[in-house]
């Protein structure tokens, strides 16, 4: 597999990627190792940008630490907002502002969400191509897990792995 595009996808929450003290930030690390160690991982990405950590008050994340930790290289693969502006990224609450506004049916809301959120999972996937370090691990919100797969050209292997 060494050659072979792998992502290894692990859902969490964004409170869980920043760095906390404690048990909780304990028990990720191990469930970090493990996933690394059974998936021979060889670098590790993660939805976060340096823009949002520092709305979160913080300089890195605990994928990032932990990356260094264990020597290998890491990247924060979001956009930050001047370039979701830039891309078209529009947020699900403006989306649902506007479809209130406008009258939009749901399923004119859930086509734009969709569009919308397609932009940011295609910078995603051109970040990790980027990296070029196989199999990565992919450290992103669960909510968004469902749908980042489907993105993937077929030939990558995509595993679905959660957060304790």
């Amino acid at each position: 597999m060494p050659n072979e595009r792998c992502v290894v996808i692990v859902g969490t929450g964004h409170s869980f990627q920043i760095p906390p003290a404690g048990p909780v930030a304990n028990e990720l690390r191990t469930f970090l190792s493990e996933i690394c160690s059974t998936h021979r991982v060889r670098a590790i990405a993660e939805e976060m940008s340096q823009e949002a950590l520092a709305n979160w008050g913080v300089t890195s994340s605990l994928c990032h630490e932990f990356a260094i930790a264990t020597g290998v290289p890491h990247r924060y693969c979001d956009l930050d907002e001047a370039q979701r502006c830039a891309a078209g990224v529009r947020h699900v609450n403006r989306i649902k502002a506007d479809g209130f506004f406008y009258d939009w049916s749901p399923e004119k809301i859930e086509q734009e969400s969709r569009a919308s959120h397609s932009i940011r999972e295609h910078h995603w996937m051109t970040e990790l191509l980027n990296l070029n370090n196989w199999p990565v691990l992919f450290n992103m919100r669960c909510r968004a897990c469902f749908t980042v797969s489907t993105i993937a050209p077929r030939k990558w292997s995509i595993s679905g792995d959660r957060s304790p």
